[in-house]
């Protein structure tokens, strides 16, 4: 490696690569076919007009020369020509000089005395006069008059214009239309792999399911394929992780109670100060060392079993064990616990909820204890009862809150919020977290006081 970075390739869209190119490719064609058909019109429009000039040249030239020659008004095509072929043959050339009358088909058919500064033959021909660009035809009859018929070259050119937008105008015409159907066929083609988008960013990393083919086209078999394998793998490798986790938490147990056991004889022996002293923190390290196998065993019984349970519960009965745990804890640090609203909406105290009494015990504990802990001496939580149909729990404190940049990461396993100097596990949002994703439940960090930015407020709501 040369030390260089390599700039990564941004990403494009295929349907407007395809649309960009399609048109920049219609473009080109559509303008070189106009070329083409705007030349293929303008020479059409000269010979017709070459053709309209000669015709109205031997109109005349029959008128003229049916005064000594009656029989050319009605003498057949053929004869005539002959005949005049022969009479003019000594006279095919008009002098320099002569003067000629032109007879235009513009104008209301003016007629224009020209002198030609040059020799011209028979025939059509192009002519400069006074500064105008003309088309003639020029014949010379047996008595040495001259026929000339001409017209403006201007006007050839607007009636190849016409010719050519005429023959123009249906082709673009042709075109949107076709440009039209091309996007529309390409957002149709497009729907199945919207469809598999949206079905992708559906799926959610604890119900993996495999993506279904049913709809989409051949080319994307092998793509969803080898996505149903990877989370076929994934799932596999989370069974593996959870199950290796769950066991080493199990096999945990066993020394940490015994441990414990052990430690509860030690404390009830006589000791010195300096030895009790020192058992202080060995007790705190065990008790924080089982209550993190508890946790990482609740985790992985909220991700094991994703499917809602059927169950019922009542809020008020399981909100008075919740107290009943933490309310030592609470006690120490004189903060007061306060239920806002519980006997305006539940009087007789019967509210049920549709969750798993053992799993909203785990969901309010783990969120009142969080609480508890963070709050500081001399504080204050709340518990207010928003509604009872469906469910809305909102329990509020007066700690430092959750700054809104760490709101998402809180709940992901282990995560801390970095400068607090609280001890804790970091499964606890995410045991809630799991559990109310199982019980479809909505979860809303927001601050107790906005103004100040303090305080946590947990909003759990029912959908």
């Amino acid at each position: 490696m040369d030390g260089r970075q390599v700039k990564p390739l941004k990403p494009y869209s295929l349907v407007r690569r395809l649309l960009t190119w399609g048109c920049l490719l219609t473009c080109v064609l559509s303008i070189a076919t106009a070329g083409i058909v705007f030349a293929i019109a303008y020479d059409e429009a000269r010979d017709q007009q070459d053709d309209l000039l000669e015709e109205v040249a031997w109109m005349l030239a029959r008128l003229e020369l049916s005064s000594y020659n009656p029989q050319a008004l009605w003498m057949g095509e053929n004869d005539f020509e002959r005949w005049f072929e022969h009479e003019q043959r000594s006279n095919a050339i008009t002098p320099a000089g002569t003067t000629v009358l032109l007879r235009t088909l513009h104008d209301e058919g003016q007629t224009l005395r020209v002198v030609f500064d040059s020799d011209l033959h028979n025939g059509s021909q192009s002519l400069s006069i006074d500064g105008k660009d003309f088309r003639i035809f020029l014949m010379t009859l047996s008595n040495g008059k001259h026929i000339a018929v001409g017209q403006e070259i201007e006007e050839v050119e607007e009636m190849a214009l016409a010719g050519a937008l005429s023959a123009i105008v249906p082709l673009l015409v042709f075109v949107v239309i076709l440009f039209i159907v091309l996007v529309s066929l390409l957002w149709l083609a497009m729907k199945p792999v919207q469809s598999l988008e949206a079905e992708l960013k559906a799926i959610k990393p604890d119900a993996l399911k495999p993506l279904s083919q049913e709809g989409l086209p051949r080319e994307l078999y092998p793509m969803v394929e080898s996505v149903n394998q990877l989370m076929s793998r994934i799932q596999e490798y989370q069974k593996r992780e959870s199950r290796f986790t769950a066991d080493a938490a199990h096999e945990l147990r066993t020394p940490l109670a015994s441990l414990s056991l052990q430690l509860e004889r030690l404390e009830k022996t006589p000791l010195s100060p300096q030895a009790r002293e020192q058992l202080q923190p060995l007790r705190q390290s065990v008790d924080r060392a089982v209550r993190l196998v508890n946790q990482l065993l609740s985790l992985k019984r909220a991700q094991n079993n994703p499917a809602p349970s059927k169950a019922e519960c009542n809020l008020s009965q399981v909100l008075a064990n919740v107290f009943e745990q933490i309310w030592p804890e609470a006690e120490k640090k004189n903060i007061e616990l306060e239920v806002i609203d519980f006997e305006r909406l539940n009087p007789d105290g019967t509210a049920t909820v549709p969750i798993a009494e053992d799993e909203l015990f785990a969901i309010l504990r783990n969120l009142l204890e969080n609480a508890v802990r963070y709050t500081p001496p001399n504080g204050q939580i709340k518990v207010r009862l928003d509604n009872t149909a469906p469910f809305e729990v909102t329990i509020s404190d007066t700690g430092p809150g959750i700054d809104p940049k760490d709101r998402e990461r809180v709940f992901d396993p282990f995560y801390r919020v970095l400068g607090t100097t609280v001890t804790g596990t970091g499964l606890g949002l995410a045991i809630v977290k799991s559990l109310c994703e199982k019980n479809r439940l909505t979860i809303r960090l927001d601050w107790t006081d906005a103004e100040k930015a303090q305080g946590l407020s947990v909003n759990l709501k029912a959908h």
